[in-house]
């Protein structure tokens, strides 16, 4: 027993922690007839009962805390271990974003898609911050002061056993508005806003999310394409979502256990994240960026062209954009890849919550450097 990781996890929690995460959570406190063992009753039928240690010099201490966690996690519907790291960090609020499918039932990802969910759950914080602060279906920045401060707060958690899950731990220490802590208000929001949008997707609906149907949150173009983001790149897996709160401040109001986003949605949100967007006039631009890939082919010349992807800035946003170059300035961006050298090219930049495409490319060429035309 003492190599289980719920030994380890239940040596950690301390039981004042325990009893209050029972009590915010509708457990009664029962007579017990044991000084050194507490007594709670749960809340709902059918009746359970757990026995919380409140010496940490018990022999059994550890053992105890992990029987603990399996009733609660029996009542909650998840994992004792999951309740065990809630308890570990009682002032703050647990969010879980899991892919399920074939590929992560050994618990892990290829890295380009664990680095694409972290991305994407950074960029769902930022715009569930910001639409804390200003509701609207698109935010043309992400960097509000208060939601780039809070996202600096959050920290991730261990991973769990299963499918494959990241753990964000945020904090509830922010000013306050309204009564609850400005890290409360956006976790909420963020589960409830993925909720509404889910739910409408599924029953066929989307213009209920266009339209900011009344007592709905209102989803942002920034929260699709986040969403987007942390699916697979083969779009094998679905996504969960699970919030869990700090027993240390009530909840307030309804919020859902769990939001199910399935991979037969991701074509569905990237339209919605397109209609969201603001209509604009699609004037050019000047872009400056470095060459990340080299995607061409031998064209009917024999020589290489085609397209090449940018990492460029765009207002405070760091995006990857494919342009497509003919054999010339091909070549230009490979002698601009291989030196690392900034490269600057003029079009039409049309987004995508995963691609991005420049268009109607003129002029590109190494900045700092005459373009020879061969």
């Amino acid at each position: 027993m003492t190599s289980t990781p719920l030994h380890g996890l239940g040596s950690r929690v301390d039981y004042l922690e325990v009893r209050a995460y029972l009590e915010a959570r509708g457990w009664t406190r029962v007579p017990s007839r044991r000084a050194y063992a507490a007594i709670y009753r749960s809340p709902r039928e059918p009746v359970a009962e757990v026995q919380v240690p409140l010496d940490r010099d018990l022999a059994d201490y550890a053992e105890a805390m992990g029987v603990v966690a399996r009733r609660v996690s029996e009542w909650e519907g998840r994992s004792a271990e999951s309740v065990l790291h809630d308890l570990l960090q009682p002032r703050r609020d647990v969010l879980r974003f899991g892919l399920e499918g074939e590929v992560t039932r050994d618990g892990g990802v290829s890295l380009a898609d664990g680095l694409g969910l972290a991305n994407g759950v950074r960029k769902a914080l930022l715009a569930s911050a910001c639409s804390v602060k200003r509701p609207r279906a698109f935010h043309p920045r992400l960097g509000l002061a208060e939601a780039e401060s809070f996202v600096r707060q959050c920290r991730l958690g261990q991973t769990e056993v299963g499918s494959f899950v990241l753990t964000v731990e945020t904090p509830l220490d922010l000013g306050t508005q309204g009564g609850e802590p400005f890290g409360r208000r956006t976790a909420l929001l963020l589960l409830r806003s993925v909720a509404h949008l889910a739910r409408s997707v599924r029953m066929g609906e989307p213009q209920r999310v266009l339209d900011a149907v009344e007592d709905a949150p209102r989803v942002s173009a920034n929260l699709c394409e986040a969403l987007v983001e942390m699916m697979p790149s083969d779009e094998s897996a679905d996504l969960r979502l699970r919030g869990s709160w700090s027993p240390l401040l009530p909840v307030v109001g309804e919020v859902p256990a769990e939001v199910h986003v399935d991979r037969n949605m991701y074509e569905r949100l990237e339209r919605l994240a397109h209609q969201l967007r603001p209509m604009r006039e699609t004037q050019p631009d000047q872009f400056v960026g470095r060459v990340t890939e080299l995607m061409g082919a031998p064209g009917e010349q024999g020589t290489v062209e085609g397209p090449v992807v940018l990492q460029v800035q765009v207002e405070d946003e760091l995006l990857r954009a494919r342009v497509v170059l003919g054999a010339v300035d091909y070549r230009q961006a490979a002698s601009a890849h291989l030196e690392q050298r900034y490269v600057t090219v003029r079009g039409v930049l049309r987004r995508g919550p995963r691609t991005h495409w420049i268009e109607d490319a003129s002029g590109f060429g190494i900045v700092g450097a005459a373009v020879t035309r061969l």
